[in-house]
């Protein structure tokens, strides 16, 4: 089944709303939540892995959109400043799912984005702020 990595933007009037379970429930559609930023206050933001078939997922969608949650097809889980990375590799050794590698020849740190998880635990080793969460990014700057 194919994977689609989405960001969804909730509007205040579906935060209360089960939109993710009914998408579960009633499409066959797996939903793996990566991160989550939802208020009573503002529109809700997710990222999520839509895991399933491509009618389901065209179906599940669909309902998104006719819920007003904007949908973003996204190919980033992580925001990386290269300027930023001096390639330390202190971020590899926390990247289980081997999103973040070093080259063996040139020793600088690689990102497949296709294999990041969205974990975060890179974040935290990174002492030069070269890399932030989604989350994190829209938060500071209001876009992806």
């Amino acid at each position: 089944m194919p994977q689609k990595t989405v960001i969804l933007t909730f509007p205040k009037t579906a935060i209360k709303q089960p939109i993710t379970s009914h998408i579960v429930k009633n499409y066959d559609v797996e939903v793996t939540i990566m991160n989550a930023y939802i208020t009573p206050a503002a529109d809700g933001r997710m990222l999520a892995v839509f895991d399933g078939s491509e009618v389901a997922m065209k179906k599940a969608f669909k309902y998104l959109r006719d819920n007003k949650v904007k949908i973003v097809m996204s190919a980033k889980n992580l925001i990386r400043d290269e300027e930023r990375c001096v390639h330390c590799s202190a971020c590899v050794g926390q990247c289980f799912s081997d999103a973040l590698s070093a080259d063996p020849e040139s020793f600088r740190v690689l990102y497949d984005e296709k294999r990041c998880i969205a974990c975060e635990f890179c974040i935290d080793a990174c002492s030069y702020g070269a890399l932030e969460s989604v989350r994190d990014h829209w938060k500071r700057t209001g876009a992806v």
